[in-house]
């Protein structure tokens, strides 16, 4: 994607920031993640099971597929003092035949020691794991459940304040953000409207805030956003105006012991959707106990939505997955998923007329950071 009146913006806030006079202290990262999966067990004769709907990652059945979940990322953050940084990260993922991405372009100023400025294209920060998705490492399963973390746009470009304070024995993070985000092509439509369909969105006036609280061995997250929500239609220039949409989620994660807990629930609205009123809902919850480097867990997730009333699209998943850590920067996972599709073949309803069909697929992943 091309961002120019982002990109001319940070370039002149680095050439105002990197004079002579100051030392620029350059630090990089990246993270890779390799993985092979198969559908093996499929109702539908042609259909394919999803598992990245943000990036348009899906499996096809009967055969190994290396792209729906391998990526490579690089970071890299140029800080010029105390208060001022900038941030960049670019994707190139399998699920889009390697093309990439830039993913973050955002300038940081740390006005306190509690407050923080962050300005620029991030990541839309509507879920527990939003800003560490990509990063196959901080996750336990080979991905994240699909039902759960289903949404066609993942960034913004805008600004975002944080402000970090201890509530008694509690440590807070608490951040507002406001910005927009056009996705042109987007991967995501193309899943419900049928492969080489293009489809442009746009999300305008996107505000919203975010609250997390942790202490010991338990971390607790609440977030709400609203916008507006725009589709378009390259190929006669028709724009079609959803109204509004919001969206809330809370989620709660444990670490006990030996004992490992993740759970997160999510609710969207979109009462003027131009078709017909949507409602959605989705959750997961799993549960893990660590033995030694190992970490065998049991997932399982769930979404629900329905138009104009009526139940639509309805699946849920159930995962189990193995994580085996070979070292504190890299891990082997294997992980077999079962899906179930209780799905109503009406209106809007997937790939525009048919349902997902129950499927199994098992999946290998090596994940590394560097």
């Amino acid at each position: 994607m091309n961002y120019p009146a982002l990109t001319r913006f940070l370039a002149l806030l680095v050439l105002t920031l990197a004079t002579p006079a100051r030392a620029v202290d350059f630090t990089g990262s990246g993270f890779l993640t390799l993985a092979a999966g198969k559908v093996f067990a499929k109702e539908l004769p042609d259909g394919y099971m999803v598992a990245d709907y943000g990036q348009g990652g899906v499996y096809d059945k009967n055969r190994w597929s290396l792209g729906p979940d391998s990526k490579l990322g690089l970071q890299g953050t140029a800080t010029f003092n105390p208060q001022w940084s900038l941030t960049a990260q670019a994707v190139t993922r399998g699920a889009v035949n390697g093309k990439g991405d830039l993913e973050w372009l955002y300038a940081t100023w740390q006005a306190t020691d509690d407050l923080t400025l962050q300005m620029g294209r991030k990541r839309l920060p509507l879920f527990y794991y939003s800003e560490s998705q990509d990063v196959g490492l901080t996750l336990p399963w080979v991905r994240l459940p699909p039902q759960a973390y289903g949404w066609d746009v993942v960034n913004f470009n805008g600004a975002n304040l944080i402000y970090r304070h201890n509530l008694g024995q509690w440590a807070s993070t608490a951040e507002v953000f406001y910005g927009n985000e056009d996705r042109n092509d987007n991967p995501y439509q193309q899943i419900y409207t049928g492969r080489g369909v293009r489809t442009d969105e746009r999300w305008t006036h996107i505000a919203g805030g975010d609250l997390t609280l942790s202490r010991d061995w338990l971390e607790l997250r609440f977030s709400a956003m609203r916008s507006g929500w725009q589709t378009s239609d390259p190929s006669d220039g028709s724009i079609t105006d959803n109204g509004r949409q919001t969206f809330l989620s809370a989620a709660a994660m444990i670490d006990y012991e030996d004992w490992v807990l993740r759970g997160e629930f999510s609710k969207i609205d979109r009462p003027q959707e131009a078709y017909a009123p949507e409602h959605d809902w989705a959750a997961f919850l799993g549960v893990g106990y660590r033995l030694g480097k190992w970490l065998p867990m049991a997932t399982y997730a769930k979404l629900h939505v329905t138009y104009d009333g009526q139940p639509n699209e309805r699946t849920d998943d159930l995962a189990l997955s193995l994580r085996y850590d070979l070292t504190s920067s890299s891990a082997l996972k294997a992980q077999f998923d079962i899906l179930r599709d209780h799905s109503d073949p009406g209106i809007g309803s997937y790939n525009a007329s048919m349902r997902y069909g129950n499927s199994k697929m098992i999946t290998f992943a090596y994940d590394r950071v560097f």
